[in-house]
């Protein structure tokens, strides 16, 4: 099967009570009906510019104080760094569609701090 066959269709992210956040992207196949989703294993990735970004996403969804002018000064210094994360999952996203032969979720585990305990890609 072709990676253009497999479409991504929805991403969730959800924050735990720390700045770190799930990262979630269900997908379909274009010529498969069949509804079932197959639940894959948890993958984990350390970006710790991305987590940090994304904590300053939640405080403003949350309505709370960050001080922008650091925030952006931060962005500007740190954006190369920041876009080789996000490359790094996307690549980790298309490397499982890629492989894919039905509908399913693949699903991350995004932490600013190394942990041991999930399975890291």
């Amino acid at each position: 099967m072709s990676q253009h066959e497999v479409k991504p269709y929805r991403i969730v992210i959800e924050w735990t009570n720390s700045q770190d956040f799930f990262f979630s992207c269900d997908y379909k196949v274009t010529h498969d009906s069949t509804n079932e989703t197959e639940v894959k294993p948890l993958y984990t990735h350390w970006f710790p510019h991305v987590t940090r970004a994304m904590g300053n996403v939640l405080k403003k969804l949350r309505r709370e104080h960050i001080t922008f002018p650091l925030f952006l000064i931060s962005l500007a210094f740190e954006h190369r760094h920041l876009l080789r994360e996000i490359d790094e999952l996307l690549r980790a996203l298309h490397a499982h569609l890629g492989n894919q032969q039905g509908p399913g979720s693949y699903r991350c585990f995004i932490c600013g701090e190394r942990k041991q305990t999930v399975t890291e890609c």
